[in-house]
C-alpha cells in the first residue's frame, strides 16, 4: 500500500480516503475536506504542497508536541494555508493564535480554512527583523516554499514586513508562548538580529525549521540565538524543538 494512503483510509474511511488520496496527488484542483474532530471545512489544492502539508499536521500528528505547559499565545509564522494555525487552535482553545502569511494566495485559503476558529488572528504581512519591504523572490515556486528578499522601496508587488515585537503589540501580548516559524531562511535574519533577544527571553517553545539549503547558515544563526536560554533541544520532522527546561513565570 502507497505511503500514506492507509492513513487517509484511516481518517476518512476506506473508499473516501482512497479517493482523498488520489486526488490530493494527481490532480491540479481545490479539495474541500471535512477533517474529522475538527470545525469548518479545509481547502487543499491538489498536486502541490499543500498535500504532504496537510499529511504531516493532520495524518502524522507531527505538531503533537508534549511542551509540558498551555501556551496563551501561539505565533504560527509562516502560516501558508493554516494548518498548523488549525491544529493549535484546536488543541489549545484558549490560547489566541496569530497567523502570519506574505503570500496573497496563500493567506487567501488561510483565511478561509481558519474562519471557524474565532481564537485565530490572521495576518498578511511577513516576518522580519525591521521594518521595509520585501517581494517574493521565487513566485513560481510551491506554495511553502516562498522565499522573501528586502526591496529599497515599496511597489505594487511588495508585501509589508513586521518585527515580531510589532505583531505581539498589535495582538495586545506581551510575549509568545509558542513560535512555530517555517519562513524558508529568514529564520536567519530573524535569529541574528540583535532584537531576538527580547523576544527570545520570554519565549516558552520554538518550533523551527532551518533552510539552510536555501540560505546557508539558519541553523548556525538559530544555534546561536538561543544559547543561554535554558532550552531543551530536540527534533520534530525537519524541525528543531526548543523548550524551555524551567517554565516562566506568567506576566
Amino acid at each position: 500500500m502507497a505511503p500514506h494512503l492507509r492513513r487517509y483510509m484511516q481518517v476518512f474511511g476506506i473508499l473516501k480516503g482512497a479517493e482523498v488520496y488520489a486526488r490530493a496527488k494527481y490532480l491540479q484542483q481545490e479539495l474541500l475536506l471535512n477533517v474529522p474532530g475538527f470545525r469548518g471545512p479545509i481547502r487543499l489544492r491538489g498536486n502541490t504542497s499543500d498535500r504532504p502539508t496537510f499529511q504531516k499536521i493532520f495524518l502524522d500528528h507531527e505538531y503533537e508536541i508534549d511542551f509540558g505547559f498551555t501556551p496563551r499565545v501561539i505565533v504560527d509564522g509562516g502560516a501558508n494555508v493554516g494548518y498548523a494555525s488549525v491544529y493549535f487552535a484546536r488543541r489549545f482553545p484558549d490560547a489566541l493564535v496569530i497567523a502570519v502569511e506574505p503570500e496573497a494566495n496563500n493567506f487567501r485559503l488561510l483565511e478561509y480554512n481558519t474562519a471557524a476558529y474565532r481564537n485565530i488572528r490572521r495576518i498578511n504581512k511577513a516576518l522580519w527583523p525591521r521594518h521595509g519591504n520585501l517581494v517574493i523572490e521565487n513566485p513560481s515556486d510551491q506554495p511553502h516554499a516562498f522565499r522573501v528578499r528586502e526591496v529599497d522601496r515599496a511597489t505594487a508587488d511588495s508585501i509589508p514586513a513586521i518585527t515580531i515585537q510589532e505583531l505581539l503589540h498589535l495582538v495586545g501580548a506581551d510575549s509568545v508562548d509558542l513560535l512555530k516559524l517555517d519562513v524558508e531562511g529568514a529564520e536567519k535574519e530573524l535569529f541574528e538580529d540583535s532584537g531576538s533577544k527580547s523576544w527570545l527571553a520570554q519565549a516558552h517553545a520554538l518550533i523551527v525549521e532551518p533552510h539552510d539549503r536555501f540560505k546557508p547558515g539558519c541553523t548556525a544563526a538559530i544555534e546561536r540565538a538561543v544559547i543561554g536560554q535554558d532550552f531543551r533541544r530536540s527534533q520534530v520532522g525537519e524541525s528543531l524543538l526548543f523548550i524551555r527546561r524551567t517554565p516562566l513565570q506568567p506576566t
